[in-house]
């Protein structure tokens, strides 16, 4: 279980000295209305209100003096490690499939670097700062000394220092080697006894490329990654679960891309790494890592190995084995030709997994393989070495668009052409290039919008909404000039709540994973009371501010503030139940669509389900000063229609809008259309793409299926402004 700890400091005191005075000052609008004497029950109505509220000073009293930050048992954090393992295993299973991990492998083997990355052998086999994972055994210097891929996991829970290095050229197979690794530690954990299973750690593969180390500790910055991938980390108390597991060592971080992430920063990294109360494997180019290991950023204790490029007549076997037999002519020629000149251009090109998918999957039409060895003839004419090596690996890549969107007989038509594909997909990779990102998370699509069009569109269209429903209400109830005010007065209100809201998006999506069922306890939590406390006054300035410019007095003014601090308690339990129907058991592993639509589809449900509560708390609170017995027409008509649509609909709204991200990309995206040309349903369209197999999932975030395709793609974006004309 998750035991609450304790706030130091009066914020609590003060957090509630404004529902305080919003209460009695409900109290003394009863009091003072003509109609009071129609209230037999005001007693026992004033008594329950000053019951609540004696409770909430006694809950801000006792709150003063507990501990900040929950503290989670050890029970618990085993039963959160096991859904965790469950979570993962989903994950990259699908992503094995995805990357063809589980048909034909490609034999890659390892060895000891060729280049010093680590420390000595022996400092890492002689650890003791962890024990061997149950079922395995110590790690000696033979071992290390070389292998295949699938012994990775035997140096991987045998080694005491529990630092792994692995390192290789770019596309050496890398990602793929931490994908199988993840399942292999996966199996043995499943395999393990019950009792032994806390002991062994979960493994979580991230990629490296948004941490700053010298900003951003890696604790803080492992449970924001975890929260944002796993729905079992959303809110408070899923955070609270991701710092006990890393505290506790009971997560393994596999690390991959450190040579993405800024020179500078490598070596600050792995030094942060060094004091890490977890295991870790890093995975990074051997240039890049051997660069970082000499400015002072040796990961200590760590043992490295790095992947060995593919020999010629490994090569050939295997594109024999993913081929017809007999093979056809062209592949037949092909295959020979490697075989022949194994230290030609074109087998040093092959020398390496990416290369080999790239001929798998982008030559699969009869006896097309012919095209590439007339190309190879073209490319030996101009170029030899390493420079022709290049140049066919960048044709491979240039064959990946057209391969994916070409017509194939007996399927439908691709819904986006050929034309559409290469633009987007190179502006995108630009974006990303110049990001410095290879993770595409769709809800950092509107930052791709300039901030100033960010605001600006951000507000018309909560304001134009808003407005417009509040107003047509008001209006058919209390008629046309009554409308047209509400219809300025909160579509201004609005607008500016939705230009504020639009003008830093990129959050956590809430609704990443699926709805539980609700903790009401959660409901008023530092998030929640931080938000109402300033919403609400600050809504109620402004319309206070704009009643006094048109000359209805200060009293009016201080009405409108009073309505604003009843509004923030409003707003505290729209935003309270947003967080309170996250599910902290959930094992899903959502892709970015699924993603995507569960955060439509918890905002939506959230918003009604706020609308109609806060709706109707504000109906019996219009209705109490009007009198039950006199004016209970008026009463209905004010309390029923007014309040859900009035309060009701502005907390729904405030509760979509602070629960979802899919709304900000929805609106990137309408922009991105002109801007860009992109299609309208830019989701859609990615997802078309990842069928395709030119991106590929972590998790809920796309990646072009190798970030050579992405630099290629922005590579000819680049290429295609330079040729524009100018002027």
């Amino acid at each position: 279980m998750v035991v609450r700890g304790r706030f130091r400091g009066w914020w609590p005191l003060v957090a509630v000295a404004p529902f305080l005075v919003a209460a009695f000052w409900l109290l003394y609008v009863v009091w003072r209305s003509p109609h009071r004497s129609d209230l037999a029950t005001y007693g026992a109505f004033a008594a329950a209100v000053v019951t609540v509220m004696a409770g909430w000073i006694a809950w801000a009293w006792r709150a003063r003096t507990r501990q900040i930050g929950p503290v989670v048992s050890g029970q618990h954090l085993d039963h959160v490690a096991n859904l965790l393992a469950i979570t993962v295993k989903s994950q990259w299973e699908r992503a094995a499939g995805e990357r063809g991990l589980a048909a034909e492998p490609i034999p890659v083997t390892w060895g000891r670097p060729s280049i010093p990355l680590a420390g000595p052998v022996g400092a890492a086999a002689n650890s003791r700062r962890f024990d061997p994972l149950p079922g395995l055994t110590p790690v000696g210097e033979a071992q290390l000394a070389a292998g295949q891929i699938d012994d990775l996991h035997t140096l991987y829970g045998g080694l005491r220092s529990g630092r792994l290095v692995i390192a290789g050229p770019p596309g050496s197979g890398k990602s793929s080697a931490a994908v199988l690794l993840v399942l292999a530690a996966l199996k043995h954990r499943d395999r393990v006894r019950a009792k032994d299973q806390p002991k062994v750690p979960v493994p979580v593969l991230f990629t490296a490329q948004d941490w700053d180390p010298r900003r951003q500790p890696v604790k803080e910055w492992l449970t924001k990654r975890l929260r944002q991938a796993y729905p079992l980390f959303a809110g408070q108390t899923g955070a609270a679960n991701a710092d006990g597991l890393i505290d506790a060592g009971k997560i393994t971080v596999i690390l991959d891309g450190l040579d993405e992430i800024a020179e500078e920063l490598r070596p600050a990294a792995l030094q942060a790494l060094n004091q890490a109360s977890f295991r870790v494997v890093v995975l990074s180019r051997t240039a890049e890592m051997a660069s970082a290991a000499s400015q002072r950023g040796v990961l200590q204790g760590a043992a490295a190995v790095e992947l060995r490029v593919i020999d010629a007549a490994t090569a050939a076997g295997y594109l024999e084995r993913v081929q017809l037999d007999p093979p056809p002519h062209g592949w037949h020629d092909l295959i020979d030709r490697i075989r022949a000149c194994p230290a030609g251009p074109l087998a040093e090109a092959l020398n390496n997994p990416l290369a080999l998918t790239l001929i798998r999957d982008t030559y699969q039409s009869g006896d097309d393989a012919r095209e590439l060895l007339d190309h190879c003839d073209a490319i030996q004419r101009r170029l030899s070495g390493t420079r022709a090596a290049e140049e066919i690996t960048d044709h491979l890549l240039d064959r990946v668009l057209p391969a994916a969107y070409v017509p194939r007989p007996g399927q439908p038509a691709p819904h986006y052409d050929l034309k559409t594909a290469e633009k987007v997909l190179a502006k995108i990779a630009s974006r990303m290039n110049q990001d410095g990102t290879r993770d595409l998370q769709w809800w950092h699509i509107p930052r791709w919008v300039p901030p100033v069009q960010r605001i600006v569109m951000g507000g018309l269209a909560v304001g134009l909404v808003f407005g417009l429903l509040v107003g047509l209400v008001i209006g058919s109830i209390y008629g046309l000039t009554d409308g047209l005010v509400a219809l300025l007065l909160v579509g201004l209100l609005a607008g500016v709540a939705g230009g504020v809201a639009a003008r830093g998006p990129g959050g956590l999506p809430t609704g990443i994973g699926s709805i539980g069922r609700p903790r009401f306890r959660q409901i008023f939590t530092g998030r929640s009371l931080r938000f109402g406390l300033l919403a609400g006054p600050a809504a109620g300035l402004v319309a206070g501010i704009a009643e006094g410019i048109a000359g209805n007095g200060i009293v009016t003014v201080i009405y409108f503030l009073a309505v604003g601090l009843i509004f923030g308690v409003f707003s505290i339990i729209a935003v309270g139940l947003a967080n309170a129907f996250i599910d902290h058991d959930s094992t899903a592993s959502p892709s970015p669509t699924t993603s995507w639509r569960n955060d439509r589809k918890y905002s939506v449900a959230i918003g009604l389900y706020v609308g109609l509560f806060v709706g109707l708390v504000a109906g019996l609170g219009f209705g109490l000063p009007i009198g039950l017995s006199q004016g209970t027409a008026i009463g209905l008509r004010t309390g029923i229609l007014v309040g859900p649509v009035g309060f009701g609909f502005a907390s729904g709204i405030l509760a979509w809008i602070s629960s979802t991200q899919a709304w900000f990309t929805t609106l990137a995206a309408a922009y991105l259309t002109i801007r860009w040309l992109t299609p309208l349903h830019l989701m859609n369209f990615l997802d078309d793409a990842h069928k395709r197999n030119v991106l590929r999932t972590v998790g809920p975030v796309y990646q072009f299926r190798h970030a050579r395709l992405q630099d290629r793609l922005a590579t000819v974006a680049a290429n295609r402004r330079t040729d524009q004309p100018s002027g």
